[in-house]
């Protein structure tokens, strides 16, 4: 993953999947997503035992902020 490209150079480069269009963002989205407790409470002694809470709060984030399609969907289990 290399979230400080521009969209053209993404398109350019040889591995590029247009499956993954939804994913480049501009890097204020992705701050957006990386500041919630996910990744903000990592060093808690308790996150493996709140990791399903914290992956409701980033669903909640994507969907406020219109990424429902399926590059976003929860992977299935």
């Amino acid at each position: 993953m290399n979230l400080f490209r521009s969209e053209e150079h993404v398109k350019a480069w040889p591995h590029y999947d247009p499956a993954s269009e939804e994913g480049i963002l501009p890097v204020t989205e992705w701050a957006e997503i990386f500041a919630g407790p996910l990744f903000r409470n990592r060093p808690e002694p308790d996150y493996l035992a709140n990791q399903g809470k914290y992956y409701g709060a980033i669903f909640a984030t994507l969907a406020a902020t219109g990424k429902t399609g399926p590059f976003w969907a929860p992977p299935a289990r």
